[in-house]
């Protein structure tokens, strides 16, 4: 394995533990870090391996948490738009990709940060075209994750829901992702030993960031939020 693809790695140990405690950032830090590391394409191929890695051993850990029904909306809803992004991908400029993420890790931040974020209720409508939205984004830049933040936000649910939810109405759009990927040559042969290392990472930190987000206060738990967000913003800016 090459430096560069070592550097990949370690970069998404830290995201893997991150998104254990706090439900997500491994896309943010990983594709705004890895980006400076390798090819944005590559570095896109090679994160879904560890979102697929990661969101399923989570999605098992936290799974007495999770309202089933909120999640099979999304996940369901998300697939063929995960689909239509990833195919996209192949063909968009990498220096656009970079920036679209960018964007919206600046545009949650900043609504988040001047306490703009909506306040209505999310019922089925909004549930099915915000997966709609998660799907085409997750596909296209890697991650909608963003996106997703602010519906469960708005649904006021705990700490290991939230999590759990995160985890769980991504694992069949980060399969379909993979699939995408492998067809279209993003994912090769040549990858499969720093894929390897990112999901003995993602499992390893799935259950050590279970353990600490139980000791997690709620405003320790949205300020670590709030940071991994500027992180990553700063990453792709710089």
């Amino acid at each position: 394995m090459g430096l560069d693809n070592l550097l990949f790695v370690l970069v998404g140990l830290v995201g893997s533990m991150a998104s254990a405690i706090f439900g997500f950032g491994t896309a943010l830090l990983v594709l705004a870090v890895g980006s400076h590391i390798l090819p944005i394409k590559e570095a896109i191929a090679l994160a879904a391996v560890l979102f697929v890695a990661s969101t399923v051993t989570k999605t098992v850990l936290f799974s007495r948490h999770i309202d089933w029904r909120t999640v099979g909306v999304m996940a369901l809803g998300c697939l063929p738009f995960a689909y239509l992004g990833a195919e996209l991908l192949a063909i968009v400029p990498a220096d656009l990709i970079k920036r679209l993420l960018g964007l919206m890790i600046l545009t949650y931040l900043g609504l988040s940060l001047t306490n703009r974020l909506p306040t209505y209720g999310i019922g089925t409508a909004g549930l099915i075209g915000g997966s709609a939205l998660y799907g085409l984004a997750s596909g296209l830049l890697g991650s909608g994750n963003v996106i997703k933040v602010i519906i469960f936000r708005e649904m006021k649910i705990t700490k290991g829901a939230f999590v759990g939810a995160m985890a769980a109405t991504s694992v069949i759009s980060n399969l379909a992702k993979l699939t995408s990927y492998a067809r279209t040559g993003l994912l090769t042969a040549d990858m499969a030993w720093p894929a390897i290392a990112l999901v003995f990472c993602a499992v390893g930190t799935a259950f050590l960031g279970r353990a600490i987000l139980k000791k997690l206060d709620v405003r320790a738990f949205e300020l670590g939020v709030q940071i991994l967000l500027g992180m990553a913003a700063a990453a792709l800016i710089i």
